[in-house]
């Protein structure tokens, strides 16, 4: 696992700020030597396997990590995905090609609007396989900062 700091700005549930908190998980994965198209609507379907039941705690079960936090198990725990709205996105790739794919959830926000959870799938066509990630945000003073990422499933 990596850990990169990251300030999104701007207000809660905005548009604004869910295209920044994609774009820096963007950034993210393109400081890791990735090349991907980025789907162009964020759906609910790549919400799959993320265990909202059990607070999102996913493969890393390490005590210290932030989705072991009791603050952040009962913020996961509460989310409805039926009630989430997908949306358009406009940040990919123009050209597809033998790239991975990127396919985003929609981001989902605390109702004190102190976290964000932004789910994506990468994966590849090529080889028929993938993972899923979760980016953990937290609100800091007017904007979002990368608490931890975690790899949640794997797609074979």
């Amino acid at each position: 696992m990596f850990m990169i700091s990251i300030i999104v700005h701007g207000n809660c549930q905005t548009d604004i700020d869910r295209l920044k908190i994609h774009k820096s998980v963007v950034k993210i994965l393109k400081k890791e030597q990735e090349e991907f198209y980025i789907h162009s609507f964020a759906k609910r379907n790549s919400f799959s396997n993320f265990d909202f039941a059990g607070g999102g705690r996913g493969l890393d079960t390490n005590s210290n990590s932030v989705w072991n936090n009791s603050e952040w198990i009962s913020f996961v725990k509460s989310v409805h995905t039926s009630s989430v709205s997908e949306y358009a996105l406009n940040i990919g790739t123009v050209n597809r090609g033998e790239k991975k794919e990127l396919i985003f959830a929609p981001i989902i926000f605390s109702n004190d609007e102190t976290k964000a959870l932004s789910i994506a799938k990468l994966y590849s066509s090529a080889s028929k396989s993938g993972s899923g990630i979760a980016w953990f945000f937290h609100r800091q003073n007017k904007g979002w900062k990368l608490s931890g990422m975690q790899i949640f499933s794997f797609i074979n």
